[in-house]
């Protein structure tokens, strides 16, 4: 890379020696002077950054930014003219510059640009400079010389003619990390080649990570991670583990596909990899042979090759379809076995549906219905209510008994001694916030200076709601503060906070418990303290805004309501439920429980949600109960709408092959009643069991919506069976005339990925050659 620096060379040469002497000694004293009285900055050092530049079939120039680090700030110049561009938007990896006003039409135009990136301190860097030139649409660009650029992507013959095979190298990567594999995405015209690709390198995660970029990833469903795949890692299948695929083809039918992957197995008959067979299509083994079963409109058929793989060996197999011709063929370690007219010509793959597909497991059976509402009368949401063993379907009322600042006071509570005082340091809101620090017993504690009397008024839940922060140095991992509770005779700690935990410090949180007359005695006499019980001095909490709330209906955790297009407007017929508050803060929600779902597979819960007028600090969130663990089917923070409804949002979830009972939680915090979070038509579906599933290794799995030819099957098995794969070769009968091809490479060592390297573009043109 080059600095916007120029030289006039113009010594004689007999002037060259002696002049270099007396340079050298000058530079020297001045170095010596300079260092010590005027320090010297150092130049900024030049970014990493990798452009091209061409010219493509419309005559158009583009500059293309191909490897290296974004450019925050640069300016661009077209023959001496600078070119306008977005100042404030990043030029990233894959992005292009096309100046509008530049044509060049033939070989006779060209066009000189320059690049520039600039610096916070105004220092620019040269960063391309290169004469452009037109050309006719069928003519050959001169042959490239060896490619620069963090992953080498060249053409066998280096002319980039639709006869050479495209060759990604990794030797030229400069790695962050120490890789054990590499992840190749090919890209035309910035489309990924594949569909899918799972490599499955990176170990123990809950999901698997889609390569192609379109995020297809999947969901692990008890399957295990090993590390000896055929290429870096893999999971391992014992016969009812799976891994989830999302529905990830461009259109609801398929017309070309090549399905392609790596088993381990001595299984004798079993799904591989599986869109249900009877919707579209599964690949798996038959008598220990692998069988690709289609299915379109003209029924199903089995496509069934020649070799036994059930023998504890790798073997690479590929399935395809072509719907132009009805025709299927399967490979096995790159060779073609078997070609089969499996459908009539122009017959498309699918009943029109978008199921989710697994890995390991067979999937035969028809979809049911487990359980539909759409809260549409009064007696549908009775029996909602009747399953819910927290609210009981009564309507709440929330009596506000305690609500305290400390900007003014200790209010309505007492200090316990030095370690606990009021301070203007840190708060939530006002001017003041009650801090609690050490584990100096009481001595770090606030307390409510008179009880409440939760007895007499037969109150059967409280709600204590408030903010609180960690802050100074001290904190280490075992510390904690309390939430305590009095029953007349005995303090309970209801809260334990440990730190460190999911918190961070200086960062305020918003905190609400429930204290149920099912778990705690309800006395006349009731109390709360706020206690810290840390090392340190230094070990510091605060607490701000704390309201202690109380209800008379039943053991409450949160509560819900039927909304008509009064309040919400509903996603299908007349009511939704859901939730709004009375004052700040207020929570809302329904739990639903008692859902059998044992005996079905591949579980789909779909639910709409929506919410209207809302604004900052307002919440929803839907989840499901799972090992004691709420997960979130969607949770929005902040849904800041401002006046009107956001639009009905689907939201689908495949459920754990595990889970046997589902519990459903919905849970709304909204500051006002005419702010409003709701869902509607909810449903759970399911699959009665049905196929065998697999047990063995399966890696490298790959989808491809086209249909891979017989010489790019056998390279992708030719690249992996050694199982090193450091290079990628796409084959001559892959490529046509104008398309722009790039490879994207990702390293992996088995714990993470570092990041992506994107290849030189190359584009395709007809060979100059004779016949």
């Amino acid at each position: 890379m080059k600095h916007d620096h120029f030289f006039d060379h113009t010594y004689a040469v007999s002037e060259v020696i002696g002049g270099i002497i007396l340079v050298a000694i000058a530079f020297v004293i001045f170095a010596v002077i300079y260092a010590n009285v005027f320090p010297l900055p150092l130049p900024a050092q030049d970014p990493n950054v990798h452009l091209v530049g061409y010219v493509n079939d419309q005559g158009k120039i583009v500059i293309e930014h191909v490897g290296g680090e974004q450019l925050a700030s640069y300016e661009i110049y077209v023959d001496g003219e600078r070119q306008q561009h977005d100042e404030t938007d990043p030029w990233m990896i894959g992005e292009q510059f096309i100046p509008s006003d530049v044509q060049l039409e033939s070989t006779d135009d060209q066009s000189r640009v320059v690049v520039y990136a600039v610096q916070d301190d105004g220092y620019k860097s040269l960063i391309f400079d290169g004469v452009l030139t037109g050309k006719n649409p069928t003519e050959l660009p001169p042959p490239q010389g060896e490619p620069e650029g963090p992953s080498m992507a060249f053409t066998s013959l280096r002319t980039n003619s639709l006869d050479e095979d495209l060759i990604c190298y990794t030797s030229s990567i400069q790695t962050n990390i120490t890789p054990i594999t590499y992840i190749f995405n090919w890209t035309i015209d910035n489309d990924p080649l594949a569909r899918l690709i799972y490599a499955f390198d990176t170990r123990n995660t809950p999901t698997v990570k889609d390569y192609t970029g379109r995020g297809y990833n999947g969901t692990v469903l008890g399957a295990t991670w090993t590390e000896n795949g055929k290429l870096g890692g893999a999971y391992q299948y014992d016969g009812d583990d799976s891994i989830t695929i999302p529905y990830c083809f461009g259109a609801n039918t398929l017309d070309y596909v090549t399905v392609e992957t790596w088993v381990n197995t001595n299984a004798d008959s079993a799904a591989i990899a599986s869109y249900n067979r009877n919707d579209y299509w599964e690949l798996g083994i038959s008598n220990g042979k692998p069988v690709w079963s289609t299915h379109g409109s003209d029924g199903a058929r089995d496509t069934i090759g020649s070799t036994s793989i059930d023998d504890d060996f790798w073997h690479h197999l590929a399935a395809t379809y072509d719907a132009s011709t009805g025709v299927s063929q399967l490979y096995v370690d790159g060779i073609l076995e078997t070609t089969e007219d499996a459908h009539i010509a122009g017959v498309e793959l699918g009943t029109g549906d978008t199921p989710v597909g697994y890995l390991g497991r067979g999937t035969t059976s028809t979809r049911q219905t487990i359980l539909s509402t759409g809260f549409e009368t009064q007696d549908e949401l009775n029996n909602w209510r009747e399953h819910n063993t927290t609210a009981g379907g009564q309507d709440i009322t929330w009596d506000n008994l305690r609500y305290d600042t400390f900007n003014s006071g200790w209010g309505n509570y007492i200090r316990g001694g030095a370690d606990c005082y009021r301070t203007s340091s840190y708060k939530h809101e006002g001017a003041y916030s009650a801090l609690c620090r050490d584990n100096s017993g009481t001595a770090s504690a606030f307390s409510l200076t008179t009880g409440i009397d939760v007895d007499t008024p037969g109150y059967a839940s409280l709600q204590i709601d408030f903010w609180w922060m960690w802050n100074g140095l001290g904190w280490t991992a075992g510390e904690d503060w309390w939430v305590r509770y009095f029953d007349g005779a005995t303090w309970t700690t209801v809260l334990d906070v440990d730190y460190p935990s999911t918190y961070v410090k200086d960062t305020w949180y918003h905190q609400i418990l429930y204290i149920n007359e099912t778990d705690y005695v309800f006395p006349t006499g009731m109390k709360i303290r706020f206690q810290c019980d840390a090392s340190y001095d230094t070990d510091m909490v605060y607490f701000d805004q704390i309201y202690i709330n109380a209800t008379t209906s039943g053991r409450q955790d949160y509560e819900f309501s039927l909304f008509d297009a009064s309040e919400i407007t509903p996603y299908a017929g007349s009511y939704s439920i859901g939730g709004t508050g009375d004052f700040d803060p207020d929570s809302a929600a329904y739990n639903r429980t008692g859902i059998d779902i044992s005996q079905y597979e591949d579980v789909q819960l779909s639910v709409w949600y929506s919410y209207k007028d809302t604004e900052a600090e307002d919440f929803f969130g839907l989840y499901y109960l799972y090992n004691d663990v709420w997960i979130p089917v969607v949770e929005i923070a902040d849904p800041i709408i401002g006046t009107g409804q956001i639009s009905w949002t689907q939201v689908q979830l495949l459920l754990p092959s595990d889970l046997d009972i589902l519990v459903l939680q919905c849970k709304w915090m909204t500051s006002s009643i005419t702010e409003y979070v709701a869902i509607d038509n909810l449903e759970i579906t399911g699959r009665p069991p049905g196929g065998e599933n697999y047990t063995g290794i399966i890696d490298e799995f790959h989808i491809y919506p086209r249909v891979l030819s017989s010489e790019q099957i056998y390279q992708n098995y030719l690249c992996a069976f050694n199982g090193n794969c450091e290079s990628s070769v796409i084959v001559a009968e892959e490529t046509q005339f104008g398309e722009i091809w790039r490879c994207h490479v990702t390293p992996n060592d088995s714990y993470q990925d570092d990041i992506v390297y994107g290849s030189e573009s190359i584009q395709i043109w007809v060979y100059p050659g004779g016949e």
